[in-house]
């Protein structure tokens, strides 16, 4: 059997129905997390980085070529809300449940070439500085960044001093692109 070609790293953005803080609790980032390590498993993905915030999260991964980034994501959203019914009583539960969970539709960018992978990664570990969450972005647990100071990847001190320039770079040269699964 031959080995899958892998397309470019994927930059893709969830985001929840209205912006509603419907992933401030820790138990419900930790449910996104844990869905997410099972829809990578399922499509066989290769993670770079992902930060959960209160109201969207941000992916970055490459795939094998038969499948869609669409479809790994319909996947992880329906995983994830499977999860998040069995998990929670349903009068806790209800009153997401009036209005979609997920705002549609699902932002992505593509990065084809490595300081375009480095630039997303930087966005997506400095995100929870720039929103106000936290001023160590080494500290969010809800990040790959801890692991990745972990690795060596980065330093322990890595944006302190302020954001690093790639995002800029991030915001200005890419276009997101969007479809409605």
């Amino acid at each position: 059997m031959s080995a899958s070609r892998i397309s470019p790293y994927q930059f893709v953005t969830l985001r929840t129905f209205d912006r509603a803080p419907l992933l401030a609790q820790a138990s419900m980032k930790k449910l996104l997390l844990n869905s997410f390590m099972e829809t990578k498993k399922r499509f066989r993905l290769v993670v770079a980085g992902y930060v959960v915030l209160d109201d969207h999260a941000h992916f970055l991964f490459n795939l094998p070529t038969e499948y869609e980034y669409s479809t790994v994501m319909n996947d992880l959203r329906a995983g994830f809300q499977r999860a998040w019914r069995k998990s929670t009583p349903l009068l806790e539960r209800d009153a997401p449940n009036i209005t979609p969970f997920w705002e549609h539709p699902i932002e992505y960018r593509s990065a084809y070439a490595a300081e375009d992978l480095r630039a997303y990664l930087d966005f997506i570990h400095y995100d929870p500085v720039r929103h106000g969450l936290i001023t160590r972005a080494a500290e969010y647990p809800w990040s790959s960044l801890p692991a990745r100071v972990a690795q060596g990847h980065y330093p322990e001190a890595w944006a302190e001093l302020g954001p690093p320039a790639a995002i800029s770079r991030v915001a200005r040269n890419c276009t997101p692109h969007a479809t409605d699964d």
